[in-house]
């Protein structure tokens, strides 16, 4: 960056939302996300990467996001 540039928060301060966020994010770091993941599977045993990945794909297909 040089000196004319300005680091991005300068420009556009987080909202107290985002914040919140921010907070949760580094207070936990290792943790789940709970604003955005919703759900956690634990798969056991052998998995087959494409087979997810398709079974993934047509539920994104066929339900819109």
């Amino acid at each position: 960056m040089t000196a004319k540039q300005s680091p991005i928060e300068d420009v556009l301060p987080l909202s107290p939302l985002q914040e919140g966020l921010l907070f949760h994010h580094v207070y936990d770091e290792g943790g789940v996300d709970v604003y955005t993941v919703q759900l956690v599977v634990d798969l056991e045993g052998v998995v087959d990467p494409e087979g997810l990945r398709s079974a993934a794909q047509a539920l994104l297909e066929r339900y819109p996001n």
